[in-house]
């Protein structure tokens, strides 16, 4: 529990730090930099954090007057530039990943230092009081240092693939997400994520990602012109598909089409009733009799000539078996599972197999002149192959080409 509050008072000594940073970035005022850090850091140390001290585990040590103060640095500001139509600059974020570098090398670098000679003094023989204070800073400046560091190195990764995306763009307005990975050699889930954080941030004025994320787009008037074509598109193969399922319908008879609004009917009742029964033994029965009276209706729908065969499905199989579902349904959910209500469902249970076996025989049968014909195909073929010698040892039988 020490070492949690130790990290997360280091963790938040170094966002205090990163705010002083963004903040001189973004006002463009330095002045107050290196004070503000300096100050933050002495606080940190003049106020003893008790995750701190507690991780020194120095028994007699008393907390310091005296604090270490870091000479104070003067970066030079950053200068503007005249940007781009379609891309903002990236010289803050810059500017920000070298401050948190420059200050997260010095602090790591100090506080290794003043722990490392503390460590020595304290083995020496020096009491634990007259290092307390050097030792607590640097641990702190330690931590805040790494912190600060792994920040701005991402800082400076950020930049340097923006700019590759831009190189990889070269003027264009519109890119797929896959080129722009391999530019970085990053996958295109990590490249996905940051081109969102960096249209947020403004790096890209008129970014957008297309519908489906796989495209950047960095035009507004690109972006309206990929609009409007998928929508188009959308709209024509939605009209398309329209028209072939009309045609279909219209291709097909009355009665034809009756049956199959009928089957299409009993498929939605038996969807249905297994939504209703939460039994994953009996789910999975229901869920293979869909799956086979849906293939007898496609079937009957391919070839309508077989709908004669399935009047006794229409008529009786299926009605039966929606009736029996829903007796089912009905009885499991009685608060009170008494010996005669288990032992209904354990009869329609069963007679779920019965029916599932019975349907795929129906199905097998529909399938019995295709059947017929592949057989009838093959052994054509096969005669054919014969006649040309072909066949058996044929094969491998160097034989001139006429």
């Amino acid at each position: 529990m020490a070492n949690e509050k130790q990290n997360q008072e280091w963790d938040s000594l170094g966002r205090s730090i990163e705010d002083i940073i963004d903040k001189a970035i973004n006002s463009q005022n330095y002045r107050e930099l290196s004070r503000n850090i300096t100050s933050t850091i002495d606080k940190a140390a003049r106020t003893g954090s008790d995750a701190l001290w507690r991780a020194l585990d120095m028994s007699g040590a008393t907390k310091p007057r005296k604090t270490i103060t870091v000479e104070p640095m003067r970066p030079e500001p950053v200068q503007k530039t005249n940007l781009p139509a379609l891309y903002g600059s990236a010289n803050g974020e810059t500017a920000k990943g070298i401050l948190k570098t420059v200050f997260g090398g010095i602090l790591s670098i100090t506080g290794f230092t003043l722990s490392l000679i503390s460590g020595i003094f304290h083995l020496v023989g020096f009491a634990a009081g007259s290092i307390a204070a050097p030792l607590v800073f640097g641990v702190g400046s330690l931590g805040v240092g790494g912190f600060l560091l792994s920040g701005g190195i991402r800082s400076l990764g950020k930049v340097s693939r923006y700019k590759v995306y831009l190189k990889t763009l070269d003027q264009k307005t519109h890119i797929a997400l896959e080129k722009l990975a391999r530019g970085v050699g990053k996958p295109v889930k990590f490249v996905r994520k940051e081109l969102r954080g960096m249209i947020d941030e403004g790096l890209f004025l008129e970014g957008h990602l297309d519908k489906e994320e796989n495209n950047l787009i960095t035009s507004d008037e690109t972006y309206q012109h990929y609009e409007a074509s998928r929508l188009e598109l959308e709209a024509r193969q939605k009209a398309q598909a329209e028209k072939q399922a009309e045609q279909a319908r219209s291709a097909v008879s009355p009665k034809v089409q009756e049956v199959l609004d009928r089957g299409n009917a009993y498929l939605r009742e038996i969807r249905r009733c297994n939504d209703e029964i939460p039994g994953d033994e009996i789910s999975a029965k229901i869920s293979r009799m869909e799956s086979i009276v849906r293939k007898i209706i496609e079937r009957a729908e391919a070839h309508p000539e077989i709908i004669p065969d399935l009047k006794k499905l229409m008529d009786y199989y299926l009605p039966m078996t929606i009736k029996l579902l829903n007796a089912y349904a009905d009885m499991d959910r009685q608060p009170i599972q008494g010996e005669t209500i288990q032992a209904s469902k354990k009869e329609i249970d069963d007679t779920l197999d019965t029916l599932n076996l019975a349907f795929e025989k129906l199905l097998d049968s529909v399938f019995q002149d295709t059947a017929m014909d592949v057989s009838s195909d093959i052994s054509v073929l096969q005669t054919l192959l014969a006649q040309e010698g072909l066949t058996g040892d044929d094969f491998s039988k160097n034989k001139p080409v006429e």
